[in-house]
């Protein structure tokens, strides 16, 4: 009874999502050629509209002499990458002419702390929505089936707060559990509410589900779960093997970040297929560089989103044509343990500073156990009451037993992998 009338919501306020969705079942079993040449297909009407409408790349065309009626996708190679710098000074040159209908901010603070925004568009919250449908039904998910979050955005977490958010969870069959504080109590609750709620699928960062699994087992509460998808943090083969075990099931991983939505899904096999109808993905170096297909308010060529990784150059058995990422590389966000025992997620501290004036890159390395220091680049906006504020919100949602140090620096050198990690932490494991 409850899914039918899940999907009959679906059907009335997700038509189309999946309508888009039905549309990535079909193409994902296209050949590796005939997936290129959609993808180059859907590139060229993009870089029209980008030509016609958006003026950064209006000039950027014209000065490099680029043709939007582009006959091969290695022809963007022609384009320079758009950072994330250009990306928070031409926001404004970056909108579309147009101002699609219904568009909205999201603003992002990656693994690298720095905040940055895209406007997004009706398809383009339809199409993510239908690219995480996709992955799901890789795990054995049917829409009208059971989820539960083990998550910390404030972004995503706002539509899950208040009476609607509560009513539609119990409507859809979400449940959303905090991934932000981590201490037995809260884990034995979640344990608790995971066996009440009976999800198919369980989607999470890596470390906090590990930190989950590891509670169940201490506690021999093993749960059976149809499938558990992470994302946000690389994912190790001990956290696998963990999660596995813990509650009985295929664990795939996912990869993405907000500027794009999610860029790749683990498949049965373990290959991480791109989602090749919309996003385009060139790895230039090691960097990764991401083009948007269907995001017409505020198109990203070539964008660099600060993440590592390479392609896999074998065929998968799965049969799909899409591409497939071998590694992603340098994404992780560590576990900050507190002086009375808690264990915070790191991604706690970057929400800490998406709103913080004048910074403009940070990081928090974790001493001693009662000690933090946190270097950060900023201007004059960034002022004692902004520290004072921020000390004060670590206090209250984090631990007040914490030494906190402040460091002004000029820059923030990057980890072994050339990545910037937003948080790190110097205790042993």
């Amino acid at each position: 009874m409850r899914k039918t009338l899940v999907r009959t919501w679906m059907k009335l306020n997700q038509r189309e999502t999946l309508r888009r969705h039905a549309a990535l079942q079909r193409s994902q079993w296209l050949s590796p050629l005939e997936m290129e040449a959609l993808t180059l297909d859907r590139m060229r009407a993009m870089m029209r509209h980008a030509a016609a409408q958006v003026p950064y790349y209006k000039d950027l065309f014209r000065r490099e002499g680029f043709d939007p009626e582009i006959s091969r996708l290695d022809r963007l190679a022609a384009l320079p990458p758009l950072d994330r710098a250009t990306l928070v000074s031409r926001f404004d040159d970056l909108r579309a002419g147009d101002r699609s209908p219904g568009a909205r901010p999201r603003t992002t603070g990656g693994s690298t702390g720095t905040p940055v925004r895209v406007l997004l568009d009706e398809a383009e919250m339809a199409s993510r929505a239908a690219r995480q449908m996709r992955g799901l039904c890789w795990l054995g998910w049917r829409p009208g089936g059971r989820l539960a979050y083990l998550w910390g955005s404030d972004a995503d977490a706002r539509e899950h707060k208040g009476w609607l958010g509560t009513a539609r969870d119990a409507v859809t069959g979400v449940v959303w559990l905090d991934a932000f504080t981590l201490r037995q109590e809260d884990l034995d609750a979640h344990l608790r509410t995971l066996e009440r709620h009976d999800p198919d699928v369980l989607i999470g960062y890596p470390s906090s589900l590990h930190v989950m699994a590891r509670r169940a087992l201490d506690r021999g509460r093993t749960l059976r779960l149809r499938g558990i998808e992470t994302s946000a943090e690389v994912l190790s083969p001990r956290v696998r093997e963990d999660l596995e075990v813990a509650f009985g099931c295929a664990v795939r991983d996912r990869y993405g970040c907000r500027e794009a939505g999610i860029v790749a899904h683990e498949c049965e096999a373990g290959r991480l297929h791109t989602y090749a109808e919309s996003v385009h993905v060139e790895i230039v170096e090691g960097s990764v560089l991401l083009t948007t297909l269907d995001n017409r308010a505020m198109p990203l060529i070539r964008y660099r989103n600060e993440d590592l990784a390479e392609f896999s150059t074998e065929g998968c058995p799965c049969g799909r044509g899409l591409p497939s990422l071998g590694r992603v590389l340098g994404r992780s966000a560590d576990i900050i343990r507190s002086p009375a025992g808690r264990l915070i997620h790191g991604e706690f501290f970057t929400h800490l500073f998406y709103d913080a004036p004048g910074v403009k890159r940070f990081q928090v390395r974790q001493a001693a156990l009662d000690h933090l220091v946190i270097s950060v680049v900023s201007d004059r906006e960034f002022d004692d009451r902004a520290r004072s504020r921020l000390v004060e919100k670590i206090a209250r949602h984090g631990d007040p037993g914490f030494r906190i140090e402040w460091r002004d620096v000029t820059a923030i050198e990057p980890g072994p992998a050339g990545k910037h990690r937003f948080t790190l932490s110097d205790l042993p494991s």
